[in-house]
């Protein structure tokens, strides 16, 4: 049976594109090219894909939207998050301010995805820096929440391999969270304040305690509850039912897929993200572009910006 859904594919390429986020307001598609501190914003309405460099960082993770704070924005750099301001246009980017940074005992590690909840409340993960060893060796990473009252980073869960995707179920009574290198998706429930309690592995990706040949990355929610995880070496996104049930496979022309996002006019486009990264040999095109899935038949749910007091 012919597969219904199409797959285009959106230039530039990046290296490690990654933390696609849809801005409602803007109808854009922002995100980020990691290792080389790239960001990216792709205009819906006119079909071009604007990039800024951003002085004085060295890795750009994520980036999210700051809350009525027109042209701010929040990102992950190395050990620290930083507000910028970005029109969306300009060939550069500026840093505002610091609001964070890991403390000295994880000065080997760095972050990676982060996400705001329903809430306006950001999660982000750290992992080991790749400079420092490999990150699937070692678990040095942990999951934070960043705590705009305090200006601290409150930890969520520790010793993790590759913290990546992290998105809520519907309604948001549940918190899902990628860890890479243990090729499973961790289910937590949520407080009133936003802590994260009751840690289980919801879905493992191995079988018979056997990688596939691929790991879970970045993923997304759509408006039924079904997550839409990232196949990295995978060539694929893979959709996963509350119930756990993989309900459908999409296939990407890339093998390292790296995250998605549902934006468009009708929330019903999975944009993904994907590397090229030369792991084990060159990656060929049209590796490390930005793909959008159409004909899926279902929304994804409206991305939420970070709320800060100043």
């Amino acid at each position: 049976m012919a597969e219904s859904y199409r797959v285009e594919t959106i230039p530039p390429y990046t290296e490690l594109g990654e933390g696609p986020h849809w801005d409602i307001g803007r109808q854009s598609l922002y995100y980020v090219s990691l290792t080389n501190a790239l960001i990216y914003r792709l205009d819906y309405r006119q079909g071009t894909v604007y990039s800024a460099t951003i002085d004085g960082i060295r890795f750009a993770t994520f980036i999210v939207p700051v809350k009525d704070k027109q042209d701010c924005f929040v990102i992950g750099d190395t050990i620290r998050l930083v507000v910028i301001r970005w029109d969306g246009i300009a060939t550069k980017a500026t840093i505002v301010r610091e609001l964070a940074r890991l403390g000295p005992e994880h000065a080997n590690n760095r972050f990676n995805d982060g996400k705001v909840d329903p809430w306006g409340r950001l999660y982000v993960g750290s992992m080991l820096n790749e400079s420092a060893g490999n990150p699937f060796e070692k678990a040095t990473g942990s999951l934070w929440r960043y705590c705009d009252r305090t200006g601290q980073l409150v930890e969520q869960d520790r010793n993790l391999y590759i913290s990546n995707g992290l998105a809520w179920s519907r309604p948001a009574s549940k918190f899902y969270f990628v860890d890479s290198g243990s090729n499973h998706i961790k289910q937590y429930d949520i407080d009133l304040d936003g802590n994260l309690t009751n840690a289980n592995v919801w879905f493992d990706f191995k079988r018979d305690g056997k990688d596939p040949g691929y790991f879970c990355d970045g993923m997304t929610t759509d408006s039924e509850g079904n997550l839409f995880v990232a196949c990295f070496n995978g060539f694929k996104v893979v959709k996963i039912s509350p119930d756990k049930k993989i309900l459908q496979e999409i296939k990407i022309p890339a093998k390292q897929v790296t995250s998605v996002a549902f934006g468009g006019p009708k929330l019903d486009e999975l944009f993904v993200t994907t590397g090229a990264k030369n792991i084990s040999g060159p990656q060929k095109d049209p590796a490390g572009a930005t793909f959008k899935v159409t004909g899926l038949n279902v929304k994804g749910l409206a991305m939420n910006e970070i709320i800060l007091k100043e």
